[in-house]
């Protein structure tokens, strides 16, 4: 009863603006030109935009954002990259074979993913889901202590964010001035840094997020939206984890932007402007500001280098047995007690092959390859079909597509957080997943307690 469907009109349209797009592509000068390569890469644009455009009642989902990383980071920037002869994994060539093998496998991993997604959701079945998580009701009530609890939450996020930060407030507000100003500032452990980043900062755009999907008053909704602003800038985050914590707002406060997909083209449209123009701040202090510096040739620089992460990894055949699964699933252990901890796949790829450029992203593929080889690839797809199925149908199909419910932020924040690790590193995308979804579990059993007798 789910299978793809889309107004063959809206594909139609979309399917000729990026056919034109795509020709423009391949007809601008380059270093290197191949078919295979054009043909394979064609093929997985092709699929995303079918997946993209297709199932319009379900605008937002883990399934669209999946597709959405597919055609901008596994489609278009592979395919200018090639073109171009970029070097984004440290200086280091990715041959056209390897780039040909690497569509190939992206090619599979779509169709596995399809695959375990749509069994996982058609057998999805949540029989103590519904009971725990009242998703289909709405709070007809609201007691005073639920905003007071959220709204004293909220400030002490916000207090020690600017307890921290009061000898460099420009870091509140601008990331990229962190290495002018953090040479005066006292360094943190890595536990310490973790848990403050990935659990206590967040707090206030959790319960943010939390109260304009059951709240009531506007002017707690006003004062928390201030509270996540002031904590969580925009300019002061990772362009991901913006993404992750205000995406959810953009659907709860613009219910436009869910139907006919709309958020599709919300967010095509954030990383064709949005996001290159956020790009700035990285740089800021380093060179001359421009406000309005858009250049698409960013699909070619580092922020880009997920696809040539992974074929890098498959070029040279790149297994570690399961060592670096490790590290993603005891992130939470301080290197003090595990003194040979694996570092974060990017990193430690980059040191064992001497490349120059060491922050590399490694994507969830490429983790899958890097732990278990093609075998891995599978069974990291088919989980990831299988977890985004379990979100996806608890919200479309129990919770009706509700987003002023309890169970709401659950999806939502899923959902701004699939980018994340699905680019990586993995150890940082699970991390900060499991963190956010912890806070919000947190804050899911206060409201519980505090909203069950209004809940009707």
């Amino acid at each position: 009863r789910f299978l793809p469907s889309f107004h063959p009109d809206t594909f139609f349209l979309y399917f000729v603006i990026f056919f034109l797009l795509y020709c423009v592509i391949l007809n601008s000068p380059g270093i290197y030109d191949s078919n295979a390569v054009y043909l394979t890469n064609a093929v997985i644009i092709i699929y995303s935009l079918l997946n993209l455009f297709s199932h319009e009642s379900h605008s937002y989902s883990a399934r669209k954002i999946f597709y959405i990383f597919i055609f901008f980071f596994m489609g278009i920037a592979p395919l200018m990259q090639y073109k171009q002869g970029t070097q984004t994994v440290g200086g280091y060539d990715i041959h056209e074979e390897t780039y040909v093998i690497t569509n190939c496998l992206v090619l599979g991993a779509i169709v596995i993913f399809d695959l375990a997604y749509y069994w996982a959701y058609g057998r999805a079945v949540f029989r103590r889901f519904d009971v725990k998580y009242p998703v289909s009701t709405e709070i007809k009530k609201e007691p005073r202590s639920y905003a007071f609890s959220l709204i004293v939450i909220s400030m002490l996020s916000l207090g020690y964010t600017l307890f921290k930060y009061h000898s460099t407030p420009l870091l509140l507000v601008f990331r990229g001035v962190g290495d002018l100003v953090l040479d005066t500032t006292e360094q943190e452990s890595q536990i310490a840094s973790a848990l403050y980043h990935a659990c206590l900062r967040p707090l206030a755009v959790v319960c943010c997020i939390n109260y304009l999907c059951v709240g009531k008053k506007l002017w707690v909704k006003v004062l928390l939206v201030m509270f996540s602003l002031v904590s969580c800038f925009p300019t002061a985050l990772a362009r991901l984890r913006v993404a992750a914590y205000y995406l959810p707002m953009l659907i709860i406060l613009f219910p436009a932007i869910r139907y006919h997909n709309r958020f599709v083209k919300l967010f095509i449209f954030g990383f064709l402007i949005v996001f290159p123009l956020l790009n700035n701040f990285r740089t800021w202090g380093e060179s001359e500001f421009q406000w309005f510096d858009i250049d698409y040739t960013m699909f070619c620089n580092m922020n880009y280098d997920s696809y040539q992460s992974f074929a890098f990894v498959v070029q040279n055949d790149i297994i570690k047995y399961g060592r670096q699964l490790l590290v993603v699933l005891f992130f939470w252990v301080p290197r003090a007690i595990w003194p040979d901890k694996p570092f974060f796949s990017g990193l430690t790829v980059a040191q064992e092959h001497d490349l120059w450029f060491q922050q590399i992203s490694m994507n969830y593929f490429a983790e899958g390859y890097i732990n278990f080889g093609i075998i891995g690839v599978v069974l990291f797809t088919l989980f990831l079909g299988f977890i985004s199925a379990r979100f996806d149908k608890g919200y479309w199909h129990y919770n009706k597509g509700n987003p002023r419910t309890l169970y709401a932020p659950f999806f939502l924040l899923f959902v701004g957080m699939y980018f994340f690790f699905m680019r990586g590193d993995l150890m940082y995308g699970f991390e900060y997943t499991i963190c956010l979804l912890m806070d919000n579990y947190l804050i899911y059993r206060l409201s519980y307690k505090l909203l069950k007798r209004y809940v009707g």
